[in-house]
């Protein structure tokens, strides 16, 4: 098997390097590759966010749980429109860099550096360093105030070039983030029991999630649509968790763009391999190593101009998973465009698919409440229908409309398991519910409608709203279980003056559901097993309102302050785990 896929791999560069060589040498357009840093603060004190469905692109599918520590929590599927850019500081001349240091409510310690160096013509290195901790402690639903600290890290290295009219950026970077299992739901385990059987959950323990990885991408930023193209994007990171647990991602894609007689000829092809350690494998039943090997290939065929244009095109995979039987996988990826009115309205409409592979760090970045001995079956987007348009309502208003409808197998969904456990202190045995979340799964169709905003009526004041509807079927389960049926954001910036400078983002997000599933009694000895029962829990609406302002108090100085979850909620991003209530930062920035 492992050799066919040595064919196939080289038949596929050969095919590359021939498109290469047929590249056109004739493009004569600059591109701009230094730009300083505008920093802002987000509020980082969440872990993690809602499941969501995270979309960057029209072009690109997507249906699968998010985790985003920005600025809240992130359950937000917003496209954000080209204007829609809000500074909470006022406009940094383009020098060096900046150092930003505050403290804040909780003990919460922040710092943070940017570094530019833009003397060169055609390179650019920079340099950003965080910290950003909290030691606060958090009320339970059953009434206990526990300790849920929290550290994030990070540092990011880049380097980018122009030779000719192609940008090769690398960027190398490491992230660390510490966190407690701080909650459950409902009701505390008793101590004793905690106590004589460590194995119920992970409550109180302490985990760690640090991944250092290097990027490097080479593409044209200027290339028009029917112009030669080749470039490629390599990326390489490791995983590790206090809990032992490893993972080795690589993943290599080019991407080519070659006019034909008629149309433009396009490719994306390219090769995905992951591997992670000490997982419980779900086929064995036993701990283990869990691997797999993805090659798609995308071919398309583009015809048209920038007013109409037509993509006809497929995606392939085939994917080679250690604990599940090799599958080939095949969506369309056609898309139409069409601008009646040239920067005034666009529409355009497509279906595409995707295959989802759920590697071991994608899955705990997403829900790092997940039990961390996860293995979660990868999904499948069959089709994705889509249209919308976008446009101008006046000079100063860009609006938004698009709808979606997804068809998506083994779509995994988190859920709590609650089972009797026995200890000679208790009778009759008390029900335990784990505080690590299981995974299970079901096809799901959901529609989705999105409208966004963005208007700026003076050189001061920037609005942008965003509001999002969904609607899911499922084969099996009651309810999409995490997921909302409706979310919002609303962002406002203001600029009192050249020196002081006001924003505020207001979070929405429609009631959920979470699922407990109770296992049967294992003294039952009748000839059919019990089957387990499902528990259906509401979480509330949630509304988060953070306020932030910047001070200029001299060309290099400005002081700052963030005030976060401003509306004193204690909603739940995972059931039994409420995010911290009201909390503030403040302090002071240096550029140089």
């Amino acid at each position: 098997m492992f050799k066919s896929i040595q064919y196939i791999l080289v038949i596929i560069l050969m095919g590359i390097g021939l498109a290469a060589q047929a590249q056109r040498d004739t493009l004569t357009q600059e591109v701009e590759v230094t730009k300083a840093y505008k920093p802002t603060l987000s509020d980082a004190n969440k872990l993690n966010s809602m499941p969501t469905i995270d979309e960057t692109e029209h072009q690109k599918p997507t249906f699968n749980y998010t985790i985003n520590s920005q600025p809240v929590f992130s359950s937000f599927s917003v496209n954000p429109l080209k204007a829609a850019i809000i500074e909470t500081q006022a406009p940094q001349d383009n020098g060096y860099g900046l150092v930003r240091a505050g403290l804040g409510t909780t003990f919460r310690p922040y710092g943070e550096v940017f570094f530019n160096n833009v003397n060169s013509k055609n390179s650019l290195f920079g340099i950003h360093a965080m910290h950003l901790s909290s030691f606060d402690k958090i009320e339970l639903e059953g009434g206990n105030k526990v300790d849920a600290p929290f550290m994030k890290n990070e540092i990011d290295l880049f380097v980018k070039h122009l030779f000719r009219d192609n940008v090769l950026s690398v960027n190398i970077d490491f992230k660390h983030d510490a966190f407690n299992y701080y909650g459950y739901p409902l009701v505390a385990v008793p101590d004793p029991l905690l106590e004589n059987n460590q194995d119920i959950n992970y409550f109180d323990t302490k985990q760690s999630f640090a991944k250092g990885g290097i990027n490097i991408g080479l593409k044209n930023p200027t290339a028009e649509y029917d112009d030669a193209t080749i470039g490629f994007n390599f990326s390489y990171h490791y995983f590790g968790t206090k809990t032992d647990q490893r993972e080795h991602y690589a993943n290599f894609i080019m991407d080519v763009q070659q006019p034909m007689i008629t149309g433009v000829g396009l490719l994306e092809g390219g090769i995905l391999y992951t591997q992670a350690s000490d997982i419980f494998l779900q086929a064995d039943s036993a701990i283990g190593n869990r691997s797999q090997i993805i090659i798609h290939a995308k071919p398309a065929w583009f015809i048209g101009d920038e007013t109409a244009n037509l993509k006809l095109g497929v995606n392939t995979w085939f994917a080679m998973v250690s604990d599940e039987d090799a599958v080939a996988k095949l969506s369309p990826n056609i898309r139409a465009n069409w601008t009646p009115v040239p920067e005034l309205i666009s529409l355009y409409a497509g279906i595409d698919g995707k295959y989802i592979s759920n590697h071991y760090s994608k899955i705990a970045y997403e829900n790092p409440f997940t039990d961390p001995e996860h293995d979660v079956m990868n999904a499948f987007q069959k089709f994705r229908f889509y249209g919308g348009f976008d446009g101008k309502l006046s000079k100063k208003t860009n609006f938004k409309v698009s709808a979606e409808y997804s068809i998506t197998d083994n779509q995994p969904f988190y859920y709590l398991s609650e089972s009797l456990y026995f200890d000679p202190d208790y009778n009759p045995a008390p029900l335990v519910t784990d505080n690590t979340f299981k995974v299970l799964y079901d096809n799901t169709n959901r529609l989705k409608l999105n409208a966004e905003v963005f208007h700026a009526s003076t050189d001061k004041l920037e609005l942008t709203a965003s509001v999002n509807y969904y609607n899911y079927k499922l084969d099996e389960q009651e309810e999409a279980w995490n997921l909302p049926t409706w979310d919002a954001t609303l962002n406002i910036g203001y600029k009192v003056n050249e020196q002081l400078s006001l924003s505020a983002d207001i979070f929405l997000m429609g009631e959920r559901k979470a699922l407990v599933i109770q296992q049967p009694d294992p003294r039952n000895f009748t000839a059919v097993a019990l089957p387990p029962t499902y528990k259906s829990n509401n979480l509330d609406a949630a509304f988060d309102l953070n306020l932030k302002g910047n001070y200029q108090l001299t060309n290099k100085f400005a002081a700052f302050a963030q005030l976060n979850n401003f509306g004193f909620q204690k909603y739940q991003r995972w059931f039994g785990y409420p995010v911290q209530s009201f909390n503030m930062l403040a302090g002071i920035s240096y550029s140089f």
